[in-house]
């Protein structure tokens, strides 16, 4: 609870008010004003405060009354601030999984069409129909993240785990970004030392797969490589996943894998929705494991997934 004085020589409502608010954003404020500032008062209003005391007039019990208004009409802005939030990201969650449903059909459609099931193609019109596939793909990546993360965190993550071929996982996850590796020439390749199935859920995991495989060569400058590694350390498995970008600086490292959060640089900063990442970092809790990120500024940056062989999947 803060009471704030207008009437003092270095106060005002536009930087008292914004300043105590910037330091103290869920305090509720009373200002104390003079006979001859209701309009400064009610401009402290408009910026903030919870409500104002006449000082000549304040008795123990008004001001008693005020502070108890003032808290509960702070809790009831918090309360609908909470209600607005949650049915923003309701609306946000039935779009996004309505608009599935049309750009599933028609990545169906443009499979039927490059493969020319329902007729031959020249070279352009092939040509066309994978960006037009691509630029779809993308969309529908997009809004799959967004509903994986609406539901995650409506109802926690479950891991149907199994044993998994990961190497074929990961190739999957590789053939469904080639066309748009292709565009900017980059080489997307595995180097894998694995023999042996890994026991994960692979549908969940080749989401996070596909959103570092995505994420890189978004970031990667043109003529460059991705490089996914897999190696085996003990009961440890490592998976890397390398670009050749210009990297991140160790700031950006540490807010790498939270909701929401987009690169401000704007030589990374893309389209993105900044879910994929916080997505991935879900996934790989789940199963256990833990996900870091590595990068020097001009030599490319590293994404490590770090987890045990047999699984230690949450249900």
């Amino acid at each position: 609870m803060v009471l704030l004085d207008l009437s003092l020589p270095d106060a005002s409502s536009t930087n008292s008010v914004t300043r105590v608010l910037s330091l103290a954003p869920q305090a509720p404020i009373i200002v104390l004003t003079g006979l001859d500032d209701r309009d400064t008062a009610l401009d402290a209003l408009q910026k903030g405060a919870q409500d104002y005391l006449i000082k000549d007039s304040v008795s123990g019990d008004l001001l008693i009354r005020a502070i108890r208004y003032a808290v509960e009409r702070r809790r009831a802005e918090r309360r609908a601030r909470v209600s607005a939030a949650e049915e923003r990201e309701d609306l946000i969650f039935t779009l996004a999984n309505d608009l599935r449903v049309p750009h599933i059909g028609a990545m169906r459609a443009f499979d039927l069409l490059v493969a020319e099931t329902l007729g031959p193609l020249n070279d352009d019109q092939k040509d066309l129909l994978l960006k037009v596939k691509q630029s779809n793909h993308e969309i529908l990546h997009m809004l799959q993240n967004l509903v994986h993360l609406y539901r995650i965190e409506q109802n926690g993550q479950k891991i149907l785990a199994s044993p998994t071929d990961l190497n074929g996982l990961i190739k999957q996850a590789m053939d469904d970004w080639a066309y748009c590796a292709k565009q900017s020439n980059i080489e997307v390749k595995l180097e894998s030392e694995l023999t042996e199935p890994i026991w994960l859920d692979g549908t969940m995991f080749k989401k996070a797969i596909s959103n570092l495989i995505h994420n890189a060569i978004k970031f990667s400058y043109v003529n460059g490589v991705v490089t996914l590694s897999c190696k085996s350390e003990g009961n440890w498995l490592y998976l890397r996943v390398m670009d050749s970008g210009k990297g991140i600086t160790v700031s950006e490292q540490e807010r790498l894998f939270q909701r929401f959060w987009n690169d401000n640089d704007t030589m990374r900063h893309s389209n993105g929705s900044g879910v994929g990442l916080y997505v991935c970092k879900q996934i790989v809790e789940a199963h256990g494991g833990e996900i870091s990120c590595s990068s020097e500024e001009g030599k490319g940056t590293t994404v490590t997934i770090r987890m045990l062989k047999a699984g230690q999947a949450s249900s």
